[in-house]
């Protein structure tokens, strides 16, 4: 019996190993990256080419906290797949990436901590806000574009907008569509899009 009860412990753990192992490439270059902008962050001050200080002097503030995002921009990924659409994010040379992502059946991906930065709104403008990457969260619905949006898709798209609402205290007018953005060149989320 105790036989029994390792291997089927051992077996669940070579499983969840093998689950987790799908990401695995990409979830340890994220890490990487979010090590050295921490590494960045605890090299302050700064320091120029030859070394030396920006400033003569520093004095470390204890009023600070991470950056909020006040902005939510929803797109379609104008991709045939959810999967299409995680490697796309998880390729250097696209140079592309969302907070989230939705896919057809609801399911939710979180790609990226909602305090960093995603390229995911590109060139536009909002008012006198020419950088949107820098104060938004990006959210992909699995979508091409030419097809109605599937309603276990919506429900988790508006049970993530009321947490990130709620969280952040995001006005509503504040949620766009990233035609709004950049109107001419982007028409997502799209004419389907309820």
């Amino acid at each position: 019996m105790k036989n029994f009860r390792f291997i089927s412990v051992l077996f669940l753990l070579l499983l969840a190993a093998c689950h987790q192992s799908r990401f695995a490439a990409t979830n340890k270059v994220y890490k990487k990256q979010v090590k050295a902008f921490s590494r960045l962050i605890k090299a302050y001050p700064l320091r120029d080419s030859a070394g030396v200080a920006w400033s003569r002097e520093w004095v470390g503030t204890t009023n600070l906290s991470l950056r909020k995002p006040n902005y939510v921009i929803i797109h379609h990924t104008a991709q045939n797949s959810c999967e299409q659409t995680l490697k796309t994010f998880t390729l250097p040379r696209t140079q592309v990436s969302a907070h989230y992502v939705i896919c057809r059946d609801g399911t939710v991906y979180h790609m990226l901590n909602d305090m960093l930065r995603a390229h995911h709104a590109g060139v536009g403008k909002w008012g006198n806000i020419t950088d949107m990457n820098s104060m938004s969260i990006g959210i992909e619905l699995d979508n091409n574009g030419n097809e109605p949006f599937a309603e276990a898709q919506i429900q988790s798209l508006l049970v993530l907008l009321s947490r990130l609402k709620k969280t952040f205290q995001i006005p509503q007018s504040n949620f766009i569509g990233h035609l709004d953005w950049a109107p001419g060149r982007k028409t997502d989320p799209g004419r389907f899009f309820p």
